[in-house]
């Protein structure tokens, strides 16, 4: 069941419902004695960003189902609730009998591009990926907004129904991708985008702390984004109208270091021609940020620690301090308990910066963000996201790439793009770089086996080879490749969509 719910919310993360109200449904029916037995809803869901999904769309599209279900046929029509300005869409896509089942995924959407094309893709994309699936899929726990049927119940669907105020007209079938959103922003926090519950849950804490007085710690990878959240903190707090100043600790040398953050008296040392003003006196009344502060010199924690405690701060060269209001915001990469152990990291300045510490989670955990990220960082380039595809591949690539360097490796990504593909409309998985197609699962070279590496992916890399192998050997049967590999059947499909080897989902089975 655990497996079941973890296949269900991997696929619902690349869902795009940024769009407006949408609804999903997934059903199943036993096959058998000339016919297909009573459709039980496997998985429900509702998105509700914008508009909201009239009432009498959010029943289960009756009569579509059970056709292409029972007979195999799909359907895309434009749907009417009376009011020609709130347009609907409905797609239908039947899933691929399996021994003992047949299925079927339907959706109904905003009719507005590029929401109801991608939308469109998605569904049909699901319904290739469940055909091998659908005898050992288990009834996934409704979310979302809105009533919901319960998961699992029988639904006897009479062969025509028909829903009041309903007018179908057919529909193209569109670009041949994924066309980009426009970005979503984090609610309250400019230059912060993303819909995924993780970073929704992070800034959710970010709003919450930025009205306190605290300091904050913020946790998370390189290229996550944490001056971005820092400079959040700051302009939702009381202290927006003063100055936000930050400094790198792991960009200065240990030399220079003292002098930046406190400031010297004219004369204090060789070079120190006139007075100075340091970058913490500078910060009075704001908010200083300390980005790395675990990789700041020994000797200096002790005197910032000195500083958070007594509010004063003394300039080098000075006998007589000065009183310095800032409120501490602080990031790391690092983890600092196992730098505090190892004695590189003072025990009790990190207490005090860890008055309220935020992991922000790194790209990988939010796959969904992807899109949207990809569009806000056109913008930026000064090239608007309208009109730009995303090939269905190219999409599975980023989003089954690891991404070390997070966010500022996606922007890398894209000012690559940008570069050697002006003009262009389309982006296709061989415009991407050499190590973002090597997470579509293409192949994996065997000299790279013996290649020094960190564990996780060296033991990603290795299964990856030894999947692609087992399947070979047993021309094509996932059945006999997870024998040799000493796995399920299900736990086999787990680790393929794991590692986004999306091509093997509709190889032979």
């Amino acid at each position: 069941m655990r497996d079941c719910e973890a296949f269900w919310d991997h696929e619902l993360r690349s869902y795009p419902f940024g769009g407006g109200g949408s609804r999903l449904w997934v059903v199943r029916a036993r096959t058998g004695g000339g016919g297909i037995s009573s459709l039980r809803i496997l998985l429900e869901r509702a998105w509700r960003a914008g508009r909201t999904l009239p009432a009498n769309l959010a029943r289960p599209p009756l009569g579509p189902l059970w056709r292409a279900a029972a007979e195999g046929e799909p359907s895309e029509r434009r749907l009417s609730t009376g009011d020609d300005r709130n347009a609907w869409r409905l797609v239908v896509a039947p899933v691929a009998p399996a021994e003992a089942h047949a299925g079927a995924v339907a959706a109904v959407c905003t009719d507005e591009d590029p929401w109801a094309v991608a939308v469109a893709q998605w569904i049909r994309a699901l319904a290739r990926k469940l055909s091998p699936l659908l005898d050992s899929l288990q009834p996934a726990v409704t979310c979302g907004a809105g009533p919901m049927t319960d998961p699992g119940q029988a639904c006897l669907f009479p062969r025509e129904p028909r829903a009041p105020g309903l007018v179908s007209a057919t529909v193209g079938s569109g670009p041949p991708g994924v066309p980009l959103p426009q970005p979503v922003f984090v609610a309250g926090l400019p230059g912060v985008v993303g819909v995924s519950r993780e970073m929704s849950e992070c800034c959710r804490e970010v709003t919450s702390v930025a009205g306190s007085q605290v300091n904050v710690l913020l946790s998370g990878e390189s290229g996550t984004g944490k001056e971005v959240l820092a400079r959040s903190v700051h302009r939702l707090g009381a202290r927006r109208e003063k100055r936000f100043i930050g400094i790198n600790c792991a960009a200065l040398p240990e030399s220079l270091f003292e002098s930046e953050l406190f400031g010297h008296k004219a004369g204090a040392f060789t070079g120190a021609g006139k007075e100075k003003i340091g970058l913490l006196e500078a910060a009075d009344g704001g908010t200083f940020f300390l980005d790395e502060i675990g990789d700041m010199p020994a000797a200096l924690q002790i005197k910032l620690l000195r500083v958070m405690q007594e509010r004063r701060l003394r300039r080098i060269g000075e006998l007589r301090s000065r009183p310095v209001d800032v409120r501490f915001v602080a990031a790391s990469h690092k983890d600092l308990e196992a730098e505090i152990v190892a004695g590189r990291f003072r025990l009790d300045l990190y207490f005090r910066l860890k008055v309220v510490q935020i992991t922000i989670p790194p790209l990988r955990q939010r796959p969904e963000d992807l899109t949207h990220l990809l569009a806000h960082m056109l913008v930026r380039r000064g090239r608007s996201p309208e009109g730009i595809v995303l090939i269905e591949a190219a999409l599975a690539a980023l989003q089954a790439y690891r991404w070390p360097g997070n966010v500022r490796e996606l922007e890398n990504e894209v000012q690559r793009w940008l570069a050697l593909h002006p003009g262009e409309t389309v982006m296709d998985l061989d415009q991407l770089s050499t190590a973002v197609q090597r997470a579509a699962g293409r192949s994996v070279d065997p000299a790279d086996l013996a290649t020094l590496r960190p564990m996780d992916e060296a033991t990603e890399l290795l299964e990856r080879y030894l999947i692609r192998k087992a399947i070979g050997a047993s021309g094509g049967l996932k059945s006999v490749a997870a024998k040799r590999l000493g796995l399920s059947r299900q736990g086999l499909y787990k680790k393929i969509r794991r590692y986004g080897m999306r091509d093997l989902l509709h190889a032979a089975r």
